[in-house]
């Protein structure tokens, strides 16, 4: 009887015949026939003995799965009985007595125990399906909202480990472990997954929203949040605020890498307070520096960091009531909810989230009631006009020649009269280009922020700060060609319209998280030409910063997107863009993300109107 190891090892490289004395003669006539038989001794295996568990009966075909036998198994199989640590065996037709490292092939290679069976650990626990959100019995303290109500009358912070109050720059609630059941907010992630997203972006905001809970019935725990929101939570910010409130209205949010919402206050009509929901059941990455190092400064208690952005930003406002600077910043918590009633100082926006592995995910939306008559908004200012001065112009020198011919400025307005805008590329000559990015980038120049907040935010140079500039230098003579007389004419030969005013016209320094917003209806209400030269851009892609013109007041047509842009203008360095806007179209350069820059990093832009 031969080995029963035979049929499932590779026969040894030499072809040395085996001494008759070795192990007895346990070979047939024909496997003598066949040829010498290989040595029965080989070096000990560490391979693993695997037994297939294929169903297959062709025994050529190779196992797809596999797994480690043990010694009792591979016993079994090879049919012996006898203990297999013993250095002979009765079902082998060879044995040996040497105690080298040569063994004979009936001796089983014992191999390593295979590992226990790994346990998975269940990281975001979830709560019953059947459960309901439900209100922290330690908000619902009567001696907690009598404290907290006085506090907010007397407009006092306050600080608890269930909840806090800051008054400035206005009053900001915050509840802290506002679920009894944090691990409901995995059962509301979980339904979220299963809902419909739309993409909001406009010149305000850039994010994912939600239909209003009222009409997400299905999803069980977002109904079961919406019904505690409108009920038990509703009643707790009416007691503590004194406010009388009748209904809520609330979504699912979704900010993702650059999402953003820029400065406004909520004042709309019955909204008596606006609330944020935070829900974070994760724990955070760590922020890395620029050398890829790890720096963990993360609370994984509340499930979000100040480096992943996407903070809840209150601004000061100046002495006419326009928003300035960010004044206090709230981070995200997991299971906090924000809250504070909307009025006219209640400037807050939220900041780009710059996570790149997780998102800022939130149920927000307003509580309403009975409300008077909002104060009405301050008429904005009408820009400053100016004429066209006469004073001496070389524009030969600054200006490509190409655009200095009759031929290239009639070409230039067949493309207006057919498209209502033009891109003149590289319109500066290369050196004066050179020489006043130079003098842009000098360190000395008296840039101003430009406001107010919910409009736009960049630097610009004072108005008529040029002419205190000598007058070879490279500013003063960007500044006055687009304000003189030949500039006009080249306007004119271009576009064939007779402009004989101009206003806005500035020279701006951008930088992430600077933006414009729509102007006000008296800034579009009549039609004009906008000149936009984009200056210094870097040389990788910038994310915003491009101009974008719509109607927005006009009603889209069938299937159109609402407030689908009529025009974009891309940011491309040395390029002026001529855009003919009519009576009620506006533009507005989009937020510039601070994903594609660093701080530091910097571009220029030099705008202006002008008008028939």
């Amino acid at each position: 009887m031969s080995s029963p190891s035979k049929e499932t090892e590779e026969p040894s490289s030499s072809s040395a015949a085996v001494p008759n004395g070795a192990g007895g003669d346990g070979c047939s006539s024909e496997e003598k026939a066949e040829g010498p038989r290989p040595p029965a001794k080989r070096p000990l295996s560490t391979a693993v003995i695997e037994i297939s568990d294929t169903d297959s009966d062709d025994s050529d075909v190779c196992a797809v799965k596999s797994y480690q036998a043990t010694a009792d198994e591979v016993k079994r199989i090879r049919g012996a009985d006898q203990d297999y640590s013993s250095s002979s065996s009765s079902s082998s037709d060879y044995s040996s007595d040497s105690e080298s490292a040569w063994e004979d092939d009936s001796v089983l290679i014992e191999s390593e125990p295979p590992p226990a069976r790994l346990v998975c650990a269940q990281l975001n626990p979830r709560a019953h399906r059947m459960d309901d959100p439900t209100l922290n019995p330690t908000i619902k303290s009567q001696e907690l909202i009598d404290k907290f109500k006085t506090h907010w009358t007397e407009q006092k912070d306050l600080s608890t480990p269930e909840l806090t109050l800051t008054c400035s720059p206005f009053r900001l609630g915050l509840l802290h472990g506002l679920l009894a059941n944090p691990d409901m907010i995995n059962n509301i992630v979980d339904d979220m997954n299963t809902l419909d997203w739309s993409r909001k972006k406009m010149d305000l905001y850039e994010f994912h929203q939600t239909a209003d809970l009222a009409s997400l019935t299905w999803q069980r725990s977002i109904r079961g949040i919406h019904e505690l929101l409108k009920t038990e939570v509703m009643s707790w910010v009416s007691a503590v605020t004194g406010l009388e409130l009748t209904s809520v209205s609330a979504s699912c949010s979704l900010y993702g890498p650059g999402d953003h919402l820029l400065v406004h206050d909520d004042l709309l009509g019955s909204r008596r307070v606006a609330f944020i929901l935070y829900l974070a059941p994760w724990t955070c990455p760590p922020q890395r520096d620029q050398n890829g190092d790890d720096h963990v400064d993360v609370d994984n208690d509340t499930g979000w960091s100040a480096h992943m952005g996407g903070a809840l930003e209150l601004l000061a406002r100046d002495e006419e009531g326009r928003p300035t600077d960010v004044a206090r910043s709230v981070l995200p918590a997991n299971n906090m909810l924000a809250f504070f009633q909307v009025g006219p100082e209640t400037f807050h926006q939220v900041g780009e989230v710059l996570s790149l592995e997780l998102p800022r995910l939130s149920i927000n939306g307003w509580f309403h009631g009975r409300a008077g008559e909002p104060p009405a908004a301050p008429e904005p200012a009408a820009p400053d006009q100016h004429r066209p001065h006469g004073d001496p112009v070389v524009m030969q020198s600054m200006v490509e020649a190409t655009y200095m011919t009759p031929r290239s400025r009639a070409a230039i307005q067949a493309q207006m009269e057919r498209r209502s805008e033009v891109s003149l590329r590289d319109l500066l000559q290369i050196d004066f280009y050179t020489s006043l990015l130079e003098a842009l980038r000098q360190p000395d120049l008296p840039w101003e922020r430009a406001g107010p907040g919910n409009e736009r935010r960049y630097l610009r140079l004072p108005p008529l700060w040029e002419d205190s500039l000598p007058l070879e230098h490279p500013i003063r003579q960007l500044l006055k060609m687009a304000s003189g007389n030949a500039w006009f004419r080249l306007l004119h030969d271009c576009t064939d319209l007779t402009l004989t005013k101009y206003e806005r016209l500035e020279l701006q320094k951008w930088s992430p998280g600077d933006f414009t917003l729509l102007p006000p209806r008296s800034q579009y209400a009549s039609p004009r030409l906008e000149a936009v030269l984009y200056l210094a851009l870097p040389a990788r892609p910038v994310c915003g910063a491009h101009t974008t013109y719509l109607a927005p007041e006009e009603h889209p047509a069938p299937g159109a997107e609402p407030d689908a842009a009529l025009v974009t203008v891309p940011p491309v360095s040395n390029a002026l863009s001529l855009v003919y806007c009519d009576a009620g179209a506006a533009g507005f350069t989009k937020y510039l993300s601070k994903m594609t820059m660093a701080p530091s990093d910097h571009f220029f832009i030099l705008t202006c109107t002008y008008r028939e």
